[in-house]
């Protein structure tokens, strides 16, 4: 049996122990301070093969997206599962607890809802659709997106475009910021950034998306072209995220170097310094014994010549 792969702390190539949700504002700043010692952030190296747009069977028909990154290793045919959807929090007016729903429930409150948007870790392919069965019901796979390896977008690069799409309608609206509008944001915005790829779908399912009872209730082409407009400076901040994640890193460890370098100077010093003590208190002993000598020596010679007199 093969190892299994490496893990990295916000992609898990293997089934995670629990849920592990996180929010999109917060993924691709934990990224972005990843570090692990070598010259590049690994989410670099862990490309978005192929997203599947999937709608659930029952209830309000959530849906959400299904992301497969490739392993960082050259080769390597691992893939880390992740889900992204859209969801709210309701809170409770007689304490501080919170409720997650999904799709377009309705509430009562008067006061807006902040949207959750977030990325679950799902593990392998293999785990995946039971898992998201379990956390979703039973779902369709509504549309297939495939990118091409030599231009598909990075983990991180994901992390930027989920970021932007949140912050166009970071309050959920039941007819115009629900899942429907997220879903389909983020899949139209991933597919016109990285044109080198390829839908999949019959035109049913396609249909079917960003739909509710018949009507269409998500799609956002201003969304989309204010997403794509500010992706070269959102993307930007993330690479000098990075940037100084890696010189914070590298000055830490130089520092360390450095000190280390010092202290072993200091500690050879201090062998040097012991070891020509030792020296010089071995030659203070000898001269000592050679003035001792000399003294015994004329204390012999008095009294011998004190003896022939006698």
């Amino acid at each position: 049996m093969s190892e299994p792969p490496a893990q990295l702390p916000q992609l898990r190539f293997n089934p995670p122990d629990g849920n592990i949700a996180t929010p999109v504002t917060e993924w691709w700043s934990l990224m972005a301070d990843y570090w692990d010692g070598g010259q590049e952030n690994l989410y670099l190296k862990c490309s978005l093969r192929r997203i599947e747009f999937c709608k659930c069977s029952n209830g309000a028909r959530h849906e959400f997206l299904v992301l497969f990154f490739g392993h960082w290793i050259d080769g390597s045919s691992a893939e880390a599962v992740i889900c992204v959807d859209r969801t709210f929090k309701l809170r409770a007016q007689d304490d501080n607890s919170s409720k997650q729903f999904p799709g377009l429930l309705s509430h009562s409150s008067s006061e807006p809802s902040p949207a959750l948007d977030s990325v679950s870790m799902v593990g392998s392919p293999h785990d995946a659709k039971l898992r998201l069965i379990q956390s979703h019901g039973p779902y369709t796979t509504l549309c297939t997106l495939r990118f091409s390896p030599s231009s598909a977008p990075s983990a991180l690069e994901v992390s930027a475009v989920l970021f932007l799409v949140h912050q166009q309608a970071p309050v959920y609206n039941l007819i115009d910021s629900q899942c429907f509008w997220f879903a389909d944001t983020v899949w139209r915005s991933l597919k016109a950034l990285f044109p080198r790829n390829q839908e999949l779908c019959n035109v049913n399912n396609h249909n079917s998306r960003a739909r509710y009872g018949g009507l269409t209730v998500g799609p956002s082409d201003p969304s989309i072209q204010a997403v794509c407009n500010a992706y070269e400076s959102e993307w930007q901040r993330v690479l000098t995220k990075v940037e100084q994640v890696k010189q914070r890193h590298e000055a830490e460890l130089a520092y360390a170097l450095q000190q280390g370098v010092e202290q072993g100077r200091a500690e050879r010093q201090n062998e040097i310094d012991q070891l020509r003590a030792g020296q010089q208190h071995d030659a203070d002993q000898m001269r000592q014994m050679q003035v001792e000598l000399v003294h015994l020596r004329a204390i012999m010679g008095v009294a011998a010549s004190e003896g022939t007199r006698d």
